[in-house]
């Protein structure tokens, strides 16, 4: 019973650990985009691509912080943080956003495509999108659950 103990006490400190190691890399990549952004705006003028990328990212980083601190707080509480539940719901917000994310591509080539602008941004726009898409579903799944399946 103590090997148990002991190992459930390892194991959520290696949780701890990995969950804050990749909440210091977050930030430090989201310091990095934001100084990299400053550095571009020294040279030209910012459009309103480019800021709306940028909010794009910071809407991402924050709901990620989010996650990480809950993600924290239930290893602290002796919680799981992975559970078959939140595996499933992870897997089918994943595979509806992958789905979604054709017609998403479809209106980016169709409204953006014609554009005189660098191909990156579209691609940009299209990836930052697909990963909204996946948070938003991921929330929707993990707020109404994941239902009986069985349609017939």
């Amino acid at each position: 019973m103590l090997y148990i103990s002991n190992f459930m006490l390892e194991l959520n400190n290696i949780i701890m650990n990995k969950t804050k190691t990749m909440l210091i890399l977050m930030l430090a990549g989201t310091v990095t985009f934001t100084i990299g952004l400053w550095l571009y705006s020294t040279k030209s003028e910012l459009s309103i691509i480019e800021y709306t990328i940028a909010g794009l990212v910071l809407v991402v980083v924050v709901f990620s912080l989010f996650i990480g601190f809950k993600r924290l707080k239930d290893v602290k509480k002796g919680i799981p943080p992975e559970d078959e539940l939140s595996v499933k719901i992870k897997q089918k917000a994943a595979a509806n956003a992958f789905a979604f994310s054709f017609y998403l591509w479809t209106m980016i080539v169709i409204f953006i495509g014609d554009k005189e602008m660098r191909p990156t941004i579209p691609i940009g726009i299209g990836i930052l999108a697909t990963g909204i898409l996946f948070l938003g579903l991921w929330a929707y799944y993990s707020k109404t659950g994941l239902g009986n399946g069985d349609t017939n």
